[in-house]
């Protein structure tokens, strides 16, 4: 019986463990001739671009799987495509294997695989053109190609090395050619398919991950000005804190400061991606090189030298806008937090002055009330005393020998006193009811 029997598996347990599986390099037992492209897509637009390589195997007359992911080896009769989808970018790898090597090598270069795909087909590629690299690998001795590099590349200079351990070499001089292509040339010496596909892999991705690296470079020139004129802005505000006065004062400059900030979040959400993105493009670089196992030629610049030298300086520009950005940030916060402070014990000190006037117009009403409190015990106990003497009088024309002065005079002292007593208990409970 199955031993998983009854278990219940995840959903994309099978497709996380072929993904490890999906970009395997191609074997190449002899010579060859490759076209490599890569396109900047996007996050999106990955059905439109199976549509167009379904389009493609069938100008071909080539079968295409039902469904694929983002990987395929596609199989066009005298080339062979391999099509894989990355985050933001698609690269397409047309492969001739045991070209014609009699016919001159800069026509090889100038007809390489990417020349026989039809023009039709071309504009329904998703995406805009970023690499283009003509790769040729050719069996032979390594000392043997100086009259080969001097017709691929002319008078270019090269960079290059010896590569995987010695047994294969590469030169480029990574530049456009006439087809706007960029041209490599491997001598293979003592390589086996499976390590000659795993070089032509890694010399393509270091070439493509490069490009996509340096597409930070732009944004980071374009965006410095900005930056230094936010910088001078802040720095124009810090010191106007000082003299500020007033209330009115601090919250026109919190809120320059939150415009501030606002134009510095929307700049980092424009540059984040990109810089992020560059950051990691450029490590896969480096992580290709010392795959490469390089050593030197003589005479010939090797080629994580020339990167070092070249590549890393626009990435730690990138690095360096990347960081003032951040920094930028931090520098707005702070200062919002302390005028933030200043104003808040700005308010505070008002709401201080505004409760001792409170405080004040409390006492005061307390005391108008316990003087309106006496007034209405006396108002209340004269009320009394004549309803009393009223009572009296009547008292004595009825025959009562008390006589009704007397008797109100007596009685005055109790009733103003029972009244005085009964408002103020009256108070006592309106009080403990709030």
């Amino acid at each position: 019986m199955p031993p998983l029997r009854q278990f219940t598996e995840h959903p994309q347990r099978r497709q996380l463990n072929d993904e490890i599986h999906s970009r395997s390099p191609a074997d190449i037992p002899g010579a060859l001739m490759c076209s490599h492209l890569a396109f900047v897509t996007g996050e999106n637009g990955h059905a439109e671009e199976k549509v167009a390589l379904r389009s493609l195997a069938s100008l071909f007359g080539a079968s295409i799987p039902q469904s694929f992911g983002n990987h395929l080896d596609l199989d066009l009769g005298r080339m062979q495509l391999i099509w894989e989808r990355h985050t933001e970018f698609s690269t397409y790898t047309f492969f001739e294997h045991e070209p014609d090597l009699k016919v001159a090598l800069d026509t090889r270069f100038t007809n390489a695989p990417a020349s026989l795909v039809p023009d039709r087909w071309r504009a329904e590629v998703n995406g805009q053109l970023l690499v283009a690299i003509n790769l040729m690998v050719r069996p032979g001795q390594i000392e043997n190609t100086n009259e080969a590099l001097t017709e691929i590349f002319g008078d270019s200079t090269l960079v290059g090395g010896r590569l995987a351990g010695g047994g294969a070499a590469a030169w480029t001089d990574l530049q456009l050619d006439a087809e706007g292509c960029s041209r490599i040339f491997i001598a293979n010496e003592s390589l086996k398919p499976g390590r000659t596909g795993r070089l032509v892999q890694r010399l393509l991705e270091i070439e493509t991950y490069r490009m996509m690296a340096l597409m930070a470079f732009p944004l980071a020139r374009a965006i410095t000005p900005e930056i230094s004129d936010m910088e001078q802005e802040l720095a124009t505000i810090a010191s106007e804190t000082m003299n500020i006065t007033n209330l009115e004062d601090e919250q026109h400059q919190l809120q320059q400061l939150t415009q501030l900030a606002a134009r510095v979040e929307t700049m980092t959400a424009r540059t984040d991606f990109r810089f992020s993105a560059s950051r990691a493009y450029h490590a896969l670089v480096e992580q290709r090189l010392i795959e490469l196992d390089e050593t030197k030629l003589f005479g010939i610049q090797q080629l994580a030298t020339f990167m070092e030298r070249r590549l890393a300086p626009a990435m730690r520009t990138c690095g360096s806008v990347a960081s003032r950005i951040d920094t930028l940030s931090q520098h707005i916060a702070r200062a919002s937090g302390l005028l933030r402070t200043r104003v808040e014990i700005a308010v505070q000190e008002q709401n201080q002055a505004l409760l001792s006037s409170m405080e004040n117009r409390v006492r005061m009403q307390l005391r108008l009330q316990e003087t309106v409190e006496g007034l209405s015990a006396v108002a209340i106990s004269y009320y009394l005393l004549g309803i009393v003497n009223y009572m009296l009088k009547a008292a004595a024309k009825l025959g009562s020998p008390i006589d009704p002065t007397l008797a109100t005079g007596l009685a005055a002292p109790f009733i103003i006193g029972g009244v005085y007593w009964g408002v103020r208990q009256v108070r006592k409970k309106l009080t403990r009811a709030k």
